[in-house]
């Protein structure tokens, strides 16, 4: 029987549902190359406390300052490289650690994850009919008060059975019942017959088993009184165990009713009585057994406490405490499942209540996102100050984010921020000085900060500190004029996608020459021959075109250039695609070789026959939509305005010229028509480029073709216009 815990998954649906939407529901992650951000995007992080950031990214940064959970990002994967990203930006996947799918449990004794229970068993000569435990049968992370119904507490129970003082018959049966519960999630009627258990102690034991049956059966009262009665005995684990239990059973009838039919929790419906109860119990067994067996877990379910009575205050400092004091025994989960789920049952209420300064600082980050009205305000920042008696640095942090990010006032955020570098900056050291740099280039004050972000260079030396500082200093020199500086025989910017980056969006012809002859990287020498040569061709730069194709080798290298030309996935060109050779395509349209067909049109611009093996040229090579022609996102690496002038080519404009020119020879013409048209094919939609034409126009085309050219061979194949 699976009631009232609530899996990650119901609480994932339950973020979504309270809170606006925050990311797209792409499954696919992909970079978005910037450092000042003021909107969530789970894919892309950076190490620096940030309002853009995932929560999740901005509490493990104060964790690793605190030594509680060292910052190690997983190695870049297969999916990230061919999405294109590099060591910065980063999705919040890649600070999860990495584990191995748990192997499927099956009914050997092998498969037993306590081979002490077997060893208990075999003097006794009892065999287990069945290997697999009720608490087994439920995904990782799946809610069940039953998932403790394991061989670890099977094993527990019958360790102490066989130490205790009673007849052997009597143990046998208790043993026995221990096992048939093990199977199951629920019981009906009496686990042993009490009639067959006289002993005292042997009483006390049976009276614990039908407590635990009634527990797992959803039958609280009668369980908590079993539990009360078991705890009167005089052996200590029976006497602790059922202390525990009696607290867990308070917090299953608190929960009993908390939860709808899709696992979604509905707070009003909780039992405050038996809640109350719970947190009584569980902090009273924590007094009495400190170092107890159960102590990690009754921590645990006291978060739970705190969740179901919508106590921030006292989550905020469970979680605190959880994160940064405690030690791995006395947790009872790991640290990133800590983080998960402060994330999604604390962070995600940004509740004022809160008074720790650490959870503080990361509620009031994300509410610094953009938003209108500001969903923090400045009042309600003001009256924090309080809250962060002990940590005054934090709060200068948060008022400086806030004049950066809410109140665009970047001589203000200054104010709050140390001049002084420090020699070997933590991660909220760096996050000072990011935010320093950031509100210096807001103010367009591109020295200075292009001066702060060269003096950090060499002092960070935590995991992705350098990374960001290559990309912020490369979006530095962008935007100030200085994109040479990127690619100077000195330049410190190394990170391979941030060059590629610059070089197929913002790079002139003299620079993409540059870097074909002194790149140390061979992919970005033939990047940048790759750009150079086709944004000749498509910014109409003939001549020039045809003498830079001159220093491409007969035999052109056949290396897939993906990701550095912008494709994603297993997308790419090669050098090659400049050797087109023009053969006649199945279209029936013959074309020269693409150096032919530019030497055409560098005599003859409108030449419609090169016209026309432009477009074939483009369109046989997949150019429509080329990555280096998709406008970057405003304010993102890449986004200013290229050096490399020109308009670019568009299939659609190049048969329009030739539609209108009345010299263009007839199969020259039909053979514009019948592209033109299929440029809308087969949804209507423009795929060849250039400006939209109306469908009374491509309507007259198709009646163009089909009376004027009907003899042709397009005129005869084409039956639609779309």
């Amino acid at each position: 029987m699976r009631i009232g815990f609530l899996s990650p998954l119901a609480l994932a649906l339950l973020a979504s549902l309270s809170q606006p939407v925050l990311a797209s529901s792409d499954d696919s992650c992909y970079p978005d190359w910037r450092v000042s951000r003021d909107s969530l995007d789970t894919c892309n992080n950076l190490p620096f406390l940030s309002p853009g950031n995932d929560s999740r990214t901005n509490l493990r940064l104060l964790l690793a300052d605190k030594k509680a959970a060292p910052l190690a990002p997983n190695a870049l994967g297969e999916d990230d490289l061919s999405q294109g990203f590099g060591s910065v930006p980063f999705p919040v996947y890649r600070l999860v650690p990495i584990t191995a799918a748990p192997a499927e449990p099956d009914n050997t004794p092998h498969a037993s994850p306590s081979a002490e229970l077997d060893t208990l068993l075999q003097p006794l000569g009892i065999k287990r009919d069945e290997y697999k435990a009720a608490g087994a049968d439920f995904l990782n992370g799946e809610g069940s008060r039953c998932r403790s119904n394991d061989d670890d507490s099977a094993t527990a129970f019958i360790r102490q059975v066989l130490k205790a003082d009673i007849p052997a018959v009597e143990r046998e049966r208790l043993v026995k019942a221990r096992l048939q519960l093990l199977t199951a999630c629920s019981w009906e009627g009496q686990v042993v017959d009490p009639q067959q258990i006289q002993s005292s102690e042997g009483q006390l034991f049976r009276t614990y088993l039908q407590a635990a049956a009634d527990f797992y059966s959803g039958r609280f009262s009668d369980a908590e009184r079993g539990f009360a009665g078991a705890s009167v005995s005089n052996v200590p684990w029976l006497k602790e165990t059922a202390l525990y239990m009696t607290a867990r059973t308070s917090l299953n009838q608190a929960q009993a009713d908390a939860f709808d039919e899709y696992g979604m929790p509905q707070l009003e419906h909780v039992d405050k009585s038996a809640l109350s109860a719970a947190e009584e119990g569980f902090l009273g067994y924590l007094k009495t057994y400190p170092q107890g067996d159960y102590v990690a877990s009754a921590r645990g379910l006291l978060r739970r406490v705190y969740w179901l009575a919508d106590d921030q205050a006292k989550l905020a400092e469970a979680y605190a405490w959880q994160l940064t004091q405690a030690t791995d025994a006395q947790r009872n989960v790991s640290v990133d499942e800590l983080v998960a789920e402060a994330d999604l049952k604390l962070l995600m209420g940004n509740s004022n209540a809160v008074k720790n300064p650490m959870i503080l600082l990361v509620s009031d980050l994300m509410r610094m996102r953009a938003h209108t009205p500001p969903a923090l305000t400045r009042a309600d920042l003001d009256q924090q100050k309080a809250v962060f008696a002990d940590a005054p640095a934090l709060f200068d942090y948060l008022q400086a984010a806030y004049a950066l990010y809410v109140e665009h006032q970047p001589d203000n955020a200054l104010k709050h921020l140390p001049q002084d570098v420090p020699s070997n900056p933590d991660y909220f050291a760096f996050s000072q000085q990011t935010l320093r740099g950031l509100a210096l280039e807001a103010k367009q004050d591109w020295k200075a900060a292009e001066t702060l972000w060269l003096q950090l260079l060499p002092l960070a030396k935590q995991p992705l500190q350098r990374d960001q500082l290559e990309l912020a200093l490369a979006m530095n020199y962008e935007r100030s004029g200085q994109l040479a500086k990127v690619f100077a025989a000195d330049s410190p910017i190394g990170a391979k996608q941030v060059r590629y980056i610059l070089l197929r969006h913002i790079a002139g012809p003299d620079l993409l020459r540059q870097q074909i002859a002194q790149a140390r990287d061979p992919l970005e020498r033939q990047t940048a021959q790759f750009v150079l040569l086709y944004k000749d061709l498509l910014r109409g730069q003939f001549a020039t075109f045809n003498d830079d194709l001159k220093h491409l080798p007969a035999s052109a290298p056949d290396d897939k250039l993906g990701t550095s030309l912008g494709y994603v996935y297993s997308a790419s060109q090669t050098l090659k695609l400049f050797q087109w050779n023009g053969d006649k395509a199945e279209s029936g349209y013959a074309c020269p070789s693409i150096a032919q067909t530019a030497a055409t049109l560098q005599n003859d611009a409108k030449n419609p026959h090169g016209l026309n093996c432009f477009g074939e040229f483009i369109l046989r090579n997949n150019l429509d939509g080329m990555p280096i022609e998709q406008a970057r996102a405003a304010g993102s690496l890449g986004s200013t305005p290229s050096d490399f002038k020109g308009d670019t080519f568009s299939r659609l404009d190049g048969y329009q010229q030739v539609i209108g020119n009345p010299k263009a020879p007839k199969a020259d013409k039909a053979y514009a028509l019948f592209r033109a048209i299929n440029c809308y094919a087969p949804a209507g939609y423009n795929s060849c480029g250039g400006t939209d034409v109306a469908p009374a126009v491509r309507k007259a085309w198709f009646r163009q073709l089909k009376t004027g050219f009907a003899d042709t061979q397009w005129g005869k194949s084409l039956q639609y216009y779309w």
